[in-house]
C-alpha cells in the first residue's frame, strides 16, 4: 500500500473517531471506553503515518523509478501530515509550559492563604462558596477544598469530593487534557474544535467520577456533585445536555465502572 493510502487511512481513522466522540451521546454512557478509543485512534493514526514515511523513504528509489506520477502526491500527503503532528507537539509544549508556570504561581498562593489539613489530606482555603479542585505538582500535587465544604457537607460527601480530586492527580488527567487541547489548537478554529474540547474535558471529569463512585458509592458521589454545582433537583434531567446533569446520570447508572 502506498504512502498516500496510509495517510488517508490515518486521517479517516482519527477524524472518524473524533467525530464519534464529539457528536454522539454514547460517550456519556461509557466515558472510559470513549477516552480509550480516542487515544487508540491517535496511536493508530500515528502508526499509519510512520508506516507511510517508512515506505516513502525506504522505497524512494523504487517509487521514483516506476511510479513517478504518484510520488509528488505521496510526498505532499506525508509532509502535510507531519506538519499537523508538529503543530500538535508545539501546541502541547506551549500549553505544558504555561500550565507549569500557572501551577507554580498557584502553589505559592496556596502556601500563603491555605492551611494543610492532614485529617482530610487537602489544603483548606477560606471561602463562602463550596470549592474543590486539584493542583498537580512534583510531589504528587494537592487537593484543595474550601472550609465551607468541610463545614456543610457530610463526611461521606467530603470523602467523595476528595476521591474525585485525588483521581485527577493520580491519573495525571492534566496531561490528557493538555494533549486534547493541543490537538484542538492544531485544528482550524471552528466550532468542532470547541465542541471536542468541551466533550473531552467532560469525559475526563466522568473518569474521575468513576473512581469516586467506586470508593464512596454512586449516591453519595452524585449528591456531592449536585451540592458542588448548586443543583437541587432530586433526579438529573434525562433530556438535558448540561455537563453536570450528564455526570449525575452516569453516576446513578451502572455502566462503565472502571477501577481507579
Amino acid at each position: 500500500m502506498d504512502a498516500l493510502c496510509f495517510v488517508l487511512l490515518s486521517v479517516l481513522l482519527l477524524a472518524g473517531v473524533s467525530a464519534a466522540v464529539t457528536r454522539t451521546r454514547w460517550p456519556y454512557r461509557a466515558p472510559c471506553a470513549a477516552l480509550a478509543l480516542w487515544l487508540a485512534a491517535c496511536l493508530g493514526a500515528l502508526s499509519g503515518l510512520l508506516l507511510s514515511t517508512y515506505g516513502l523513504v525506504v522505497h524512494f528509489g523504487e517509487v521514483a523509478g516506476h511510479e513517478t506520477l504518484r510520488l509528488p502526491f505521496d510526498l505532499a500527503a506525508v509532509v502535510a501530515a507531519w506538519m499537523f503532528v508538529v503543530r500538535v507537539i508545539r501546541a502541547y509544549v506551549r500549553l505544558h509550559r504555561q500550565g507549569s508556570a500557572r501551577r507554580e504561581r498557584h502553589l505559592t498562593l496556596l502556601s500563603l492563604f491555605g492551611r494543610p489539613d492532614r485529617r482530610v489530606s487537602a489544603v483548606i482555603l477560606p471561602s463562602r462558596q463550596p470549592l474543590a479542585y486539584s493542583v498537580p505538582g512534583p510531589d504528587g500535587g494537592h487537593a484543595v477544598l474550601s472550609d465551607v465544604v468541610l463545614a456543610e457537607f457530610s463526611d461521606e460527601e467530603v470523602d467523595s469530593v476528595l476521591a474525585y480530586e485525588q483521581a485527577h492527580l493520580r491519573q495525571r488527567h492534566h496531561l490528557l487534557t493538555q494533549f486534547a487541547d493541543a490537538f484542538c489548537a492544531a485544528l482550524p478554529k471552528r466550532r468542532f474544535a470547541v465542541r471536542f474540547a468541551e466533550r473531552f474535558h467532560g469525559l475526563i471529569e466522568m473518569r474521575a467520577d468513576c473512581a469516586a463512585r467506586i470508593q464512596c458509592g454512586q449516591h453519595v458521589t452524585a449528591s456531592a456533585l449536585a451540592r458542588m454545582a448548586y443543583d437541587k433537583s432530586p433526579e438529573p434531567d434525562i433530556a438535558s445536555d448540561c455537563r453536570v446533569a450528564a455526570r449525575r446520570r452516569h453516576l446513578l447508572s451502572n455502566d462503565d465502572v472502571a477501577a481507579p
